[in-house]
């Protein structure tokens, strides 16, 4: 056997030998969504919905080596199916969190889109949300109804990121409730597009009966 035959075979074996270490290696963990119940314990709809590995390695990065601001959107909305198309019950619920590390030591806050803060020793692996999807009287007791959710986490422009630091925390020198109000609109409105990098995930939850979700839990 030649020299070049056996350094060609050589090289196909290593070859042979990396791929199969790439696919036995775990993937790199990710944005993941997963609706976990759409109930009516009240007058409202609400759906509970479970972000697993909300910050990926080069977000994480960026956030904790670079001190950037990270941005976490998350859009749920209620359809009712049909053979055709899909009815929209409600117009979309957005929610924006905003993700830093905090001014002293490593420690990283969650601010919510009430102004709301908990800070955590390091990026939680599971973050849940409760939304309030719309009145219960929207939904039919014999329709099918499902959920559809989209989270998306990323980094903003410095001049978008003020709006929606405005939008979370308050503008400086309003308190007043019509103030609140305009500033509710404008994190509501802030799109996917604003973003300048971005990672996305969505879900969308089995279809239940309208009978399902009126259902009242247990107390």
């Amino acid at each position: 056997m030649s020299r070049v035959t056996v350094a060609r075979r050589t090289r196909s074996a290593f070859g042979a030998i990396a791929l199969l270490l790439a696919l036995a290696a775990p993937a790199a963990a990710a944005l993941d969504v997963l609706v976990k119940d759409v109930q009516t314990p009240a007058d409202a709809v609400r759906t509970t919905i479970e972000l697993r590995d909300i910050v990926p390695d080069r977000f994480r990065r960026m956030m904790m080596d670079d001190g950037r601001v990270l941005h976490l959107r998350v859009q749920a909305e209620l359809w009712e199916s049909h053979p055709i198309w899909d009815r929209l019950v409600y117009p979309a619920i957005v929610r924006v969190f905003r993700l830093g590390r905090t001014v002293a030591g490593r420690n990283v806050a969650i601010t919510d889109p009430d102004g709301g803060a908990r800070t955590f020793p390091a990026v939680p692996s599971m973050m849940p949300i409760v939304l309030e999807l719309g009145d219960r009287n929207r939904v039919a007791l014999t329709e099918k109804y499902y959920v559809h959710v989209v989270a998306t986490l990323g980094t903003l422009a410095e001049t978008e990121a003020d709006e929606v630091g405005d939008a979370v925390f308050g503008g400086e020198g309003e308190t007043n409730s019509l103030g609140a109000l305009g500033r509710l609109a404008i994190k509501t409105a802030m799109k996917v597009s604003d973003y300048l990098q971005s990672v996305s995930a969505e879900a969308r939850s089995r279809k239940l009966a309208g009978s399902d979700i009126l259902r009242r839990p247990p107390p």
